[in-house]
């Protein structure tokens, strides 16, 4: 399955500014879920994710050329994990449903 609309995307990214700076860097933790197509990240990141399937990787360049809502040029390292249909209370509430917490996730567990 390809990202695109009513998708559930889990994905791992590295993100860097226009220096090189790593601002943020998940690409060897838990992957994240977002609904695709729900607004919540950056329209012009969405764009780029469109197409990709589990396994992909992809370099993205977002700059205030591709997205007014930037002043500065950003890279990220993505790394797409899982796509899935979103379900119709995903869809209904505008975001994925929350991960079942496993019956011992180890010491210091806030479940």
């Amino acid at each position: 399955m390809q990202v695109g609309s009513n998708t559930v995307v889990s994905l791992r990214y590295r993100m860097r500014n226009s220096t090189g700076e790593v601002l943020e860097d998940i690409l060897q933790g838990k992957a994240v879920e977002y609904l695709h197509g729900s607004g919540v990240i950056l329209p012009a990141l969405e764009a780029k994710l469109v197409g990709l399937k589990a396994g992909d990787e992809k370099r993205i360049s977002i700059s205030h050329e591709t997205s007014f809502q930037l002043d500065t040029s950003f890279y990220f390292d993505v790394v797409i994990d899982e796509v899935r249909p979103a379900t119709e209370e995903e869809l209904k509430n505008s975001k994925p449903a929350k991960a079942q917490p496993e019956e011992d996730c180890g010491p210091g567990c806030i479940c």
